[in-house]
């Protein structure tokens, strides 16, 4: 890895150093915002070619001890975990989310100086599927896999004898359309009923999550957890109808077809973070979407 100054601001051994584990498009934005604001950033993953350039890297996989022995000789300010899993399966996820944690906190914790931890987790960990609102005291007893598997990873992080957090995301969008423009494309929408909540937030939030909390750890002790969710949870009928109004697609001429209820129906509350004192740029999908749909390469002629 390259310690020299290479943009004419801070030397490089001068700024904290964040490590970015499971480096994905996420952890690619997350760093060059963190770049922005004077920190040194690595990324660490198996396939470090797919890391931009300027970005430097560590070549590990958290499935493999012996490649994360060379943490702890680093002394690294903070530590954001954002795992993905091979395939959507039971195996997969355990394999990533529990097991590859598991191996992370162990390396880390051999660090003669503690670094903070931050665990992107899921708002997968809620059962609840009645459209009541949830916070981070309510009651976690996800029927599927996925939401179990988090559980179970975010129950090893609170063993971490350092500072950490995870963080609950909802669902992340807003470096493309997305796959619900896609749909109407296709010429499907979901039905009005039955009723069925989306808790969502923008990417460039998440990356703004991690800054904030990154900065806050500095001064104040941190939740064991976070929703970072926008702060309107809206239907899905609805956001699939305001997105075609701004396609120019006719929703009579749509079909309806049921929309997967894999993620519970529930509204996230993001008060605990918003009162750490962190501010959305996209406070609800409206906010987030409108750059992305008005696009022409988006637009569906009519």
């Amino acid at each position: 890895m390259n310690d020299v100054n290479t943009d004419g601001g801070k030397p490089l051994k001068s700024r904290p150093k964040v490590l970015i584990v499971g480096c994905g498009e996420l952890g690619i934005a997350s760093a060059e915002l963190l770049a922005e604001h004077d920190y040194h950033v690595i990324g660490a993953r198996r396939s470090v070619n797919k890391l931009p350039d300027n970005l430097d890297r560590l070549t590990i996989d958290v499935q493999d001890p012996t490649s994360l022995s060379g943490l702890s000789e680093h002394r690294w300010a903070a530590v954001i975990v954002t795992l993905t899993a091979d395939s959507f399966n039971q195996q997969a996820y355990h394999a990533s989310y529990v097991d590859g944690l598991r191996n992370v906190l162990a390396a880390l914790s051999t660090c003669k100086q503690l670094p903070l931890v931050l665990f992107a987790s899921s708002t997968s960990v809620y059962g609840q599927n009645d459209g009541s609102v949830v916070n981070e005291a309510s009651p976690t007893a996800p029927a599927g896999f996925s939401g179990q598997t988090m559980l179970q990873a975010e129950a090893l992080l609170a063993d971490y004898p350092g500072k950490s957090s995870a963080i609950r995301f909802g669902g992340i969008y807003g470096r493309n359309a997305g796959r619900l423009v896609q749909r109407l494309q296709d010429g499907f929408i979901y039905p009005r009923q039955p009723l069925l909540y989306s808790n969502r937030i923008h990417y460039r939030d998440c990356c703004r999550t991690f800054l904030h909390l990154i900065r806050l750890a500095q001064n104040d002790d941190l939740n064991p957890c976070y929703l970072a969710v926008d702060s309107h949870p809206a239907l899905l009928r609805d956001i699939m109808e305001w997105l075609a109004e701004r396609q120019g697609i006719d929703i009579e001429s749509l079909q309806e077809t049921e929309a997967s209820t894999r993620g519970g129906n529930k509204r996230c509350s993001n008060a605990a973070l918003l009162a750490s004192g962190f501010t959305l740029q996209y406070p609800d999908y409206q906010a987030g979407f409108a750059p992305l749909v008005f696009s022409p390469l988006n637009k569906k002629p009519k």
